[in-house]
């Protein structure tokens, strides 16, 4: 029903999503005055201080100038990669050229037709903003990148809600058929897309903005404790959905899948990254890129999880879809 591309496409384009929505927040809470400065200590400071200044969030530097590229243009350049690789895990799925033919010159509403589209505008607004943060770009009016900064935003937040949303829709199964599912999925994300963020700018010089990245990885922690919560309220609704989705909670919580739910999801996603982000131990690199690790090992496997304890349908509803009574 899933296959393992299509995996890899709901964990590498919410991740990626993840990613794009936290560092167009990251930069449109920093006012323009502060994006423009050049000294390297302010720099964190500025950054973290600009959080409490929406005001000044709309007009950008047309030209960035360092060490701000140092942080943007690395986040932006991640997510962006991450959203790219996981449309083209989707287009393989697809495994036929008129397949993709069909999708792009006559475009439905169809779950998939939709995820297409939807990944194409959040890779173009990320891949200008990605630009102008490593190239610079002094010839773009700051209108249009404020408007691509909220258009990547948007598309973020569609795209991530759109991968819990395509398995969701499906009725035939009913452990996916629930409300909580991408609310899940979109706390992962986030989740995620932090870890993704603060990977990137620590691999490419954390220097100027050590602070910035400890106090967002603060905020990873709330992000986990809500996919916790979603995680705990999607079993408890499974095991008063119907026996079907039942099944599919006892097969993740102590059947064939749950050696893998229980240490990479739920040890390596969310216990370790929570308790090292509240009890600050976030002070060394490797500390830092060992938190964002297990987090992208987590979200995938949680992706993978959900697919395998889902793959028995519910044919009962899958006739009553197919005849139009579902």
């Amino acid at each position: 029903m899933i296959g393992e591309l299509a995996t890899w496409y709901l964990f590498l384009a919410g991740a990626g999503a993840g990613a794009l929505l936290v560092t167009a927040v990251l930069e449109a809470l920093t006012p323009f005055e502060v994006r423009c400065c050049e000294a390297v200590g302010p720099a964190d400071a500025a950054v973290r201080n600009g959080f409490a200044r929406i005001a000044s969030r709309i007009a950008m530097p047309a030209a960035p100038r360092a060490p701000f590229p140092q942080f943007f243009g690395p986040a932006y350049g991640v997510g962006l990669i991450a959203v790219v690789v996981g449309a083209l895990c989707l287009l393989a799925d697809l495994g036929r050229p008129d397949r993709l033919l069909r999708l792009l010159f006559a475009p439905t509403l169809s779950f998939i037709s939709v995820g297409v589209w939807l990944l194409m505008a959040l890779g173009l607004c990320a891949g200008l903003l990605c630009a102008i943060w490593c190239y610079g770009a002094s010839h773009l009016p700051r209108g249009l990148v404020a408007a691509a900064r909220t258009g990547c935003a948007l598309c973020a937040v569609a795209a991530m809600t759109y991968t819990g949303l395509l398995l969701a829709s499906m009725q035939a199964v009913p452990f996916w058929h629930s409300a909580w599912l991408p609310l899940l999925f979109i706390a992962s994300d986030i989740s995620t897309g932090i870890g993704l963020v603060v990977a990137a700018v620590v691999l490419c010089g954390d220097g100027p903005f050590r602070t910035t990245l400890l106090r967002i990885k603060q905020w990873d922690a709330l992000a986990i404790a809500i996919e916790a919560a979603c995680l705990i309220l999607l079993l408890l609704s499974a095991y008063f959905q119907g026996t079907t989705a039942r099944e599919s909670a006892t097969m993740l919580l102590s059947g064939s899948v749950a050696p893998q739910f229980w240490i990479m999801v739920v040890a390596t996603g969310l216990v370790f990254p929570f308790l090292a982000e509240r009890l600050g131990r976030l002070g060394s690199q490797r500390m830092m890129l060992s938190v964002s690790a297990a987090l992208l090992i987590s979200c995938f496997f949680l992706r993978w999880c959900v697919v395998q304890v889902g793959m028995a349908p519910d044919v009962a509803a899958a006739v009553m879809v197919a005849l139009g009574a579902g």
